[in-house]
């Protein structure tokens, strides 16, 4: 997932090619209050003269739903934007709040997904509750900078890692997504790396970049490797060829969790 300033737009087609997954065009955090209505207009103009390449899905980053911005963003992309697909929604600190832009959405006749941001401490009590909030979520951000501000933590792994275990448990629960927040020195590909392998050890399944150059990095920790791939594919070829005997792959027994495991690589 890579972010782009809403008052920055000249490079979007560029971001839109950088091979991330999602591009989020950040509507909130990234433009002064004085210019929001600038961005959003910027947003949409932007939104109308690029193309989506396949398997990329542009989403905004609107204003929070607790603020007049955050529906009047939502408003104006389900009138105008019709290029963007996902709407992240930031500091949402209970389901009512995204329940309420499911139901602009719906209203709207628009197939959007939604992603609910974890970044307050009330929003990380009530996360399961706004994982299963409504069938448009379709994953949950962990928001590492503003949840660290708001519990009084550092921004480092073991004071965020109870929380982050939190977020990957709702979104289980929820069976969706659930995405980490950006890694914060851009020149640290090393860094970096360790940190896609500690969450995704932890049950996330992608994360956010700041800047084009960390996309490769995080793609390559979270895809499969072509042996992991042929690994999986192998074993539910066995499995749906007998589900009914014991499995042996490599001389080791195969527990149906590991099978639903390489049902989910296969898949990816």
């Amino acid at each position: 997932m890579l972010f782009v300033g809403g008052l920055v737009l000249e490079g979007l087609a560029a971001t839109l090619a950088s091979g991330a997954d999602l591009v989020v065009v950040d509507l909130e955090d990234a433009v002064p209050p004085g210019r929001k209505e600038e961005a959003r207009a910027a947003a949409l103009r932007a939104a109308a003269a690029c193309t989506v390449p396949a398997g990329v899905q542009l989403m905004a980053r609107v204003n929070a739903m607790s603020e007049p911005e955050g529906p009047a963003d939502i408003d104006a992309i389900l009138r105008e934007g019709a290029a963007f697909a996902g709407l992240m929604l930031p500091k949402v600190e209970g389901p009512d709040e995204v329940r309420a832009a499911a139901e602009r959405v719906g209203a709207a006749g628009r197939e959007i997904d939604l992603y609910p941001i974890i970044e307050t401490a009330e929003g990380l009590e009530r996360c399961v509750e706004i994982a299963r909030s409504h069938p448009r979520v379709k994953a949950l951000t962990f928001g590492g900078f503003d949840l660290s501000t708001a519990l009084g933590c550092e921004m480092a792994w073991e004071p965020l890692l109870y929380a982050r275990s939190r977020a990957v448990h709702a979104a289980a629960l929820a069976r969706i997504e659930v995405l980490d927040s950006p890694f914060p020195d851009v020149a640290d590909l090393a860094g970096l790396a360790e940190s896609c392998a500690r969450v995704k050890a932890l049950g996330m399944t992608g994360k956010a970049a700041k800047h084009a150059s960390q996309i490769p990095t995080i793609l390559a920790a979270f895809s499969p490797t072509a042996k992991e791939i042929e690994r999986a594919r192998a074993i539910v070829a066995l499995y749906e060829a007998d589900p009914t005997r014991p499995l042996m792959y490599d001389g080791k027994l195969v527990e149906l969790p590991t099978v639903k495991r390489m049902q989910r690589i296969a898949a990816l």
